[in-house]
């Protein structure tokens, strides 16, 4: 539930509110990860084994790319809210799991079956017909998703590699590992948004906004420690194609919440589209249990 939660909290902050400082917002969750993991850390709730293995190139060679990735799927993701209805970025989200099984294949990480991979286009063929009955589309809208879907899968398999592979525990990777995403998402945040937010009149609507609700910051940074922490989990059980696609079936409920919520309007041919990848979903993970 973190995940629709922030994402309904962060669309709420930048549209609703007007805050639009979208990457301002998105390092909200890590900087509380990064405070969070570094306190179990040092409070000795979490041991450091890998401590002696992240040296400089370590940490050049890992972490900082996961730490980029990151923090352009964060600031992208969060910025096309301001252009595209919530419903229609989650059929795009199903987009992921292809991106992210080509470069698991392609980095040889993980070799799929023909039976998972022909599930996980089903999705993506039934994402591509519900983009053809949307309405709103919006060309930057469309380059802020692939961006962030393109950043996300690259990020996710870092991650598998880094959780899978070299055994980091959960902690332990958000120690390591939100800091420098957060690092990077500031320092961005600083030269792009920083200027604009230093304006008279901007500055002033966001200190009132955050005095008066600062129960909606307060929930952006909990349910992103909420998210990073569920994600690493699954990666680490399962691997980051069952955690993209997890997410498609977690949308759906998310498309029906924004068509209610928000007004947002569906067409016959979206629902046609996102019901192609709902059963999709289902054959992938009949495959993935019975090992097909």
């Amino acid at each position: 539930m973190q995940g629709p939660s922030l994402i309904i909290v962060n669309r709420t902050i930048l549209k609703e509110r007007s805050f639009n400082y979208p990457m301002a917002v998105s390092g909200l969750g890590l900087l509380f990860s990064s405070a969070v993991s570094f306190v179990l850390v040092h409070a000795g709730c979490v041991r450091n084994e890998h401590a002696p293995m992240v040296t400089r190139t370590f940490w050049l060679y890992n972490l900082l790319p996961i730490g980029a990735a990151l923090a352009t799927t964060l600031a992208s993701g969060n910025a096309v809210y301001l252009y595209l209805p919530v419903g229609f970025i989650q059929m795009l989200k199903a987009f992921t799991p292809t991106v992210t099984l080509s470069l698991l294949w392609l980095t040889g990480i993980e070799v799929p079956s023909m039976r998972v991979i022909g599930a996980v286009v089903g999705i993506c063929a039934g994402t591509a017909v519900a983009s053809l009955g949307e309405t709103s589309l919006n060309l930057i809208g469309l380059g802020l998703m692939l961006t962030a879907e393109v950043s996300e899968a690259l990020r996710l398999v870092l991650t598998q590699k880094l959780l899978t592979n070299l055994k980091f525990g959960v902690i332990e990777g958000q120690y390591y590992m939100a800091p420098v995403s957060a690092l990077w998402l500031f320092s961005a945040a600083a030269m792009t948004e920083l200027p604009r937010a230093r304006l008279p009149s901007n500055w002033a609507h966001a200190a009132a906004l955050v005095r008066a609700e600062p129960w909606l910051f307060a929930s952006s940074a909990a349910l992103g420690f909420g998210v990073n922490l569920c994600t690493f989990l699954v990666i680490k059980c399962t691997n980051s194609v069952t955690l993209k696609v997890l997410g498609t079936t977690r949308n759906a409920g998310l498309v029906l919440f924004s068509a209610v919520w928000y007004q947002e309007h569906i067409t016959r041919l979206e629902g046609v589209g996102y019901c192609i990848s709902l059963l999709a979903f289902g054959a992938y993970n009949y495959y993935k249990i019975k090992g097909l």
